[in-house]
């Protein structure tokens, strides 16, 4: 084989933290891609691919910034236990974090959670403590596990590292890796925690003021895992969704499409609430034309003891 030209040098890292620490940065930035194929006529869609982060989603910034600042502030302190909730991104991270640093770890997750989740949590050794119902029942429990003093909560939900990390990550990537002279028209996130959206539109309208703010949601009725409604009664303490512009609610079954469109016409295997991502900003750009970026959270490959896949 030939030697390769026009590579950048790879970066050597002291460890596994080391790595983690420095993804947001280069050369560890997920990639920013155009889609060529899928875009409207008339209209150029672009893709921040999550699911390139260590553990696979757009919640290894959180869990690092979140995990990072409880032991910098001195509220996570060696051999304290660690309880979140999570539908699964977020618990995975800081399982990761808490295995390498000697922490124990207790996720508090709906029993609907995917297997593929339940197995990479307990894979970076954390416990389960599954829960019926939703997210808002896993917040509700880990609460009462704090409550009852067993330990340390990040708390995502109102943790302000959690949109720090996009404010300050996120979005400063995708405003150097713009190609245009010309802003985007609008950026597209799932509301879930409130940390992606909230981070990310502030970070975007500080060099682009006009940019649209587009927040996707589930149908309450309909869940998507990882996302929720503004008509939930919880509503995350972290979320600001006052730059939020337009609102689309998405069903499941368009999500899903949207995901096996993607893989026919990009090659790119994503998760359900990406799916529902996509479903939306196309549906915009075929209306309204323009430029715009869908801020996918993670991959396909977490959802495959699920429908359709399964």
């Amino acid at each position: 084989m030939g030697a390769r030209t026009n590579q950048k040098p790879a970066r050597y890292f002291h460890g596994i933290l080391d790595s983690i620490q420095h993804t947001p940065i280069p050369p560890g930035n997920t990639p920013f891609v155009e889609f060529t194929a899928l875009s409207p006529e008339g209209s150029r869609l672009f893709g921040k691919l999550e699911w390139y982060n260590p553990t696979g989603s757009i919640k290894d910034r959180a869990a690092w910034n979140m995990f990072e600042n409880a032991r910098r502030d001195g509220d996570l302190r060696p051999g304290t236990p660690l309880i979140e909730a999570t539908s699964g991104n977020t618990g995975i991270g800081l399982a990761r974090l808490a295995t390498v640093n000697g922490y124990e770890m207790t996720i508090c997750l709906p029993k609907n959670s995917t297997a593929e989740r339940k197995q990479l949590l307990r894979a970076y050794g954390a416990k389960l403590v599954e829960v019926d119902g939703g997210p808002n029942d896993a917040i509700e429990r880990a609460r009462n596990m704090v409550a009852d003093g067993l330990g340390f909560m990040c708390y995502q939900y109102g943790n302000p590292g959690n949109p720090e990390s996009h404010e300050f990550g996120t979005a400063l990537e995708i405003i150097r890796d713009w190609p245009d002279e010309a802003p985007p028209n609008g950026v597209f996130c799932a509301y879930g925690t409130g940390g992606t959206i909230t981070g990310v539109s502030r970070g975007l309208v500080k060099a682009y003021p006009d940019i649209a703010i587009h927040s996707v949601e589930e149908f309450t009725s309909d869940p998507i895992s990882g996302m929720r409604s503004q008509d939930d009664p919880f509503q995350p303490p972290v979320a600001d969704l006052s730059l939020v512009t337009h609102r689309h609610e998405v069903t499941k079954a368009d999500s899903i499409a949207a995901v096996s469109t993607l893989i026919e016409v990009e090659g790119h295997f994503v998760g359900t609430s990406s799916g529902a991502i996509v479903h939306a900003a196309v549906e915009h750009l075929k209306a309204n034309g323009g430029t715009a970026i869908a801020v996918l959270p993670d991959a396909g490959w977490k959802y495959l003891s699920g429908a359709p896949w399964a």
